[in-house]
């Protein structure tokens, strides 16, 4: 029954994942001994080069798309798939919170819409930036919790092949993001947590990656990016607190200037005290 899916899959890697998931099942239903593609030699994947939109692209973009800024917003910054949007409902967004649940994402598959559990398998959940609030309400408005928050002019399930020339394309090539495709976002959203000081574990957590190893593999880079701006903040931190030190490496204290406002009057010898001895009594 999956046969006639290969037809349809990417060449290459996509391909021999498939067909090893397949063979895995059927090893666990004893139809054949074990998985005979395990252990394959497979040509390197073509590495290509990522893309990272600024805030300032980002935002450009989105007042480029027209009617469907919201949409590239939460991609952008909520660090969830294309998929995870298409199928997030209204009742899965708590704005009090700041969160957004995602448990379902969406696949056409061969013209179907098919709706699933999440790439990873695993309900999490997602930050929603204070900036977005306005705009989500927006979007949710008249809207049932069952209901999804985006949909296509026909009030549909969106389809990527469908969303991106109806304006997403023409909207990318004009700001010079020419092949810039809506899952690239999710990186966008992983780049600019990173730039804004977010760590490993912050980043797989929104991510939904299964361990911050497979984050740390993917986005790594992007941390050394960021080892100067961390260098940098313990001598800031270390610069606002910082007293100079004085005798014993006590603080030196700030000591108001003598002027005569604070002088005290001279008003004599103070007369002896008895009962010192030799060391400050006057005989």
């Amino acid at each position: 029954m999956f046969l006639p899916l290969l037809s349809h899959a990417a060449p290459g890697w996509l391909t021999y994942q498939l067909l090893s998931a397949i063979l895995d099942h059927a090893v666990k239903d004893s139809k054949i001994a074990r998985n005979p593609v395990v252990g394959v030699d497979l040509p390197r994947m073509a590495i290509t080069p990522r893309r990272y939109p600024t805030h300032e692209q980002v935002s450009d973009l989105v007042d480029a798309c027209k009617g469907s800024g919201t949409l590239v917003l939460v991609l952008a910054y909520c660090g969830i798939r294309w998929g995870e949007a298409a199928a997030l409902p209204v009742g899965r967004i708590d704005l009090l919170r700041g969160r957004l649940e995602v448990v379902e994402a969406v696949v056409d598959v061969r013209g179907h819409m098919v709706f699933g559990s999440p790439k990873s398998h695993q309900h999490r959940s997602g930050l929603v930036p204070k900036f977005l609030h306005e705009d989500l309400k927006a979007a949710m408005a008249g809207q049932g919790p069952g209901e999804l928050v985006f949909t296509s002019p026909q009030n549909e399930v969106l389809r990527v092949q469908n969303f991106r020339p109806r304006g997403f394309d023409r909207a990318a090539k004009s700001l010079g993001l020419e092949g810039l495709v809506p899952h690239e976002l999710g990186h966008t959203a992983a780049s600019l947590s990173i730039a804004s000081g977010a760590n490993a574990k912050a980043v797989q957590k929104m991510l939904g990656h299964k361990s911050a190893a497979l984050t740390l593999d993917r986005y790594g880079h992007l941390f050394e990016d960021e080892l100067d701006a961390v260098a940098e903040r313990p001598n800031d931190a270390r610069a606002r607190t910082r007293a100079p030190l004085g005798f014993c490496g006590r603080p030196r204290r700030h000591r108001k200037p003598l002027t005569s406002a604070n002088l005290v009057p001279l008003a004599g010898f103070e007369p002896a005290t008895h009962g010192l001895g030799n060391r400050c009594s006057i005989p």
